[in-house]
């Protein structure tokens, strides 16, 4: 007897078994590709009514030296590239597979559904050339609603045949979806739908009525499995996190983030709570002291409070705790640090510190925050950037008295101004001691994009205090340029924000010192500009300023070009630019207002 009828009779027979499932499938067929197709009706009754639609099917079979074990569920078998290129194009279909033993006896049953978007993605797994494609068949099951319902997903794939894979785009514009599945939902507990791994379709439904097949994974999750705030504090020896969200992992777990590094696991099992903690080094040092107080205090064995309910106490872990107190006074000591350096804790939290790094930052708690010589074999005397992730600290390393120690000074730090001199070189000269000035005026914009120990904060009082107010007010100006043009080589936030908040400093001293002068008034503008709060009460008073230019001034052509840039005027600019001198354009662009500039090539 044919194989082929033999493994075409066992499909027909299961299908047949079915009241709402007509099966019309032939051996010898003569129907290129497929074997035929299967009826499907929405009622028992089979009529023109009733008929639901036809889904197209291929059967093949083969003999097997040994028995396939009933607890299988599921074989792999090769399928010809123009077999899987015709389900494609019309509508996907079902695959059937029949292995058996010589004779036709102990024939099983396997199938696959074929859907567009699943053959789309099995083709673009493989070469050009491949001619064969391993498809995953699952063993046909013997309920006769589960046989319907997998002709009832095939016919439901048919909407895939019309619409592009790789199309998730259309999502975000859907009002809602539809989705055809085998393995339904379970409210209860997240569901996960991957074209890798189950069958489903995804239709959804866009405005104006447009319905489309969407070729995407998906994860259901129940609400309570989505993190959410939650409204008690939880807190261990008096640390409290009050701010936390939490959200469902299983039946039993649930997982509470109390802040950026730390996780508690609550699992509760025959009406008993367990709690496991978990750390990472995430957020500032403040945050992450925190963090290891709530841990110290539950390895000291303090009962965990969730809301008003205090857990029972434990035996604790005595060498637990011991470790986390080691980790606890080194994050201090690098508070310490920081807070001497001026750092601000926000900033801290993306600054990477691996191991290496923090023997350096320790080693500089030694000689900045104690004041102490501090061993080391670097070889002479003067700046040094000491690299901190993508940042760095600037500090001065001088001799000590004991030859194997050095000294280290912040040169930001107004009370060790006495502890080293400037000198300033003129080309082709020798070094001149300058008495006045500060430690700002050896920094380009490229480093003060990149140093963490500035002390912006006491930028303007460093500056106040020099007693030639002309001086001061010159060397003030030019670096508050240098921290608007480093401003801009930043891109990260909370760097960029403090870089700025030390320009806003320097040009309200500034304006205090010289309110009616227009170059500060420009800073003042070009500062409002990069915080995108300049509004048109500004752009009024920069067109006054414009208007009220005084023309004999040397420098009235490069004024109005600022002030063009800072209104956004690029015919008007343009048009000022070619009045001035290469050596004017050229100084024009070297001014951090030029960043802003857009002017027409």
């Amino acid at each position: 007897m044919s194989v082929e009828l033999l493994a075409v009779n066992a499909v027909s027979d299961r299908i047949a078994a079915c009241p709402k499932l007509a099966p019309e499938v032939a051996s010898g067929d003569r129907t290129p590709i497929t074997d035929g197709h299967i009826d499907f009706y929405t009622s028992e009754k089979h009529s023109k009514k009733t008929h639901g639609g036809r889904v197209p099917v291929q059967v093949k079979g083969r003999v097997t030296k040994a028995k396939i074990k009933s607890s299988r569920d599921s074989q792999s078998f090769q399928v010809e590239r123009e077999v899987l290129r015709f389900f494609r194009n019309h509508g996907g279909g079902v695959y059937f597979y029949v292995p058996m033993r010589k004779g036709g006896v102990q024939r099983e049953i396997f199938y696959a559904i074929l859907l567009p978007f699943k053959i789309d993605h099995l083709l673009d797994e493989g070469s050009a050339e491949q001619k064969t494609f391993s498809i995953k068949l699952t063993r046909l099951p013997t309920e006769t609603s589960k046989v319907e319902g997998i002709i009832h997903l095939a016919w439901s794939g048919r909407s895939q045949s019309a619409a592009a894979s790789r199309n998730d785009h259309l999502l975000d514009k859907a009002e809602s979806l539809t989705i055809h599945s085998l393995v339904g939902f379970d409210e209860s507990l997240p569901t996960r739908l991957a074209l890798s791994e189950t069958d489903y379709v995804v239709v959804a439904h866009l405005p104006g009525g447009v319905e489309i097949a969407l070729d995407i994974d998906l994860e259901i999750f129940p609400p309570e499995f989505i993190a959410r705030d939650l409204a008690i504090p939880i807190s261990c020896g008096g640390i409290e996190f009050a701010n936390g969200s939490g959200r469902r992992i299983d039946e039993n777990t649930l997982l509470v983030q109390l802040s950026e590094g730390l996780q508690l696991r609550l699992n509760l099992v025959d009406g008993k709570v367990s709690a496991t903690l978990d750390a990472a080094h995430q957020g500032s040092l403040r945050e992450q002291t925190k963090n290891f107080d709530f841990m110290i205090a539950s390895a000291a064995g303090n009962p965990l409070v969730i809301g008003e309910d205090a857990y029972e106490p434990h035996d604790g872990d005595p060498k637990m705790e011991a470790r986390l107190r080691k980790v606890r006074a080194e994050l201090a000591r690098l508070i310490e640090l920081f807070d001497e350096l001026g750092i601000d804790d926000d900033l801290t939290s993306t600054i990477e510190i691996d191991h290496e790094t923090k023997r350096t930052l320790l080693a500089l708690h030694e000689g900045i925050v104690q004041d102490r010589p501090v061993r080391g074999t670097s070889d002479g005397s003067g700046r040094y950037d000491i690299a901190i992730g993508a940042y760095k600290i600037t500090v001065i390393i001088m001799p000590a008295k004991d030859e194997h120690f050095r000294l280290i000074v912040d040169p930001f730090d107004p009370t060790k101004r006495d502890r080293y001199r400037i000198y300033r070189v003129e080309e082709g000269g020798s070094p001149e001691s300058i008495e006045l000035g500060t430690a700002y005026e050896a920094v380009t914009p490229e480093d003060m994009a990149l140093v963490l120990n500035l002390r912006l904060r006491g930028i303007v009082a460093t500056y106040a205090e020099l007693e030639d107010r002309d001086a001061a007010r010159n060397m003030a100006n030019l670096t508050l340029l240098r921290l608007l043009s480093a401003t801009d080589l930043m891109s990260e936030g909370r760097h960029r924000a403090y870089l700025l908040r030390g320009c806003i400093d320097l040009c309200k001293w500034l304006l205090g010192e010289d309110p009616d002068s227009l170059i500060h008034r420009i800073n003042w503008w070009q500062i409002q500009r990069r915080l995108g709060t300049l509004g048109d009460a500004d752009r009024r008073d920069i067109r006054a300023a414009r208007r009220s230019l005084n023309r004999e001034d040397k420098q009235a052509g490069l004024l109005e070009a600022c002030l063009l840039i800072l209104v956004e005027d690029p015919n008007e600019l343009e048009l000022a630019i070619s009045e001035l001198k290469d050596d004017e354009v050229a100084m024009l662009q070297s001014w951090p207002v030029w960043a802003l500039a857009n002017p027409k090539s």
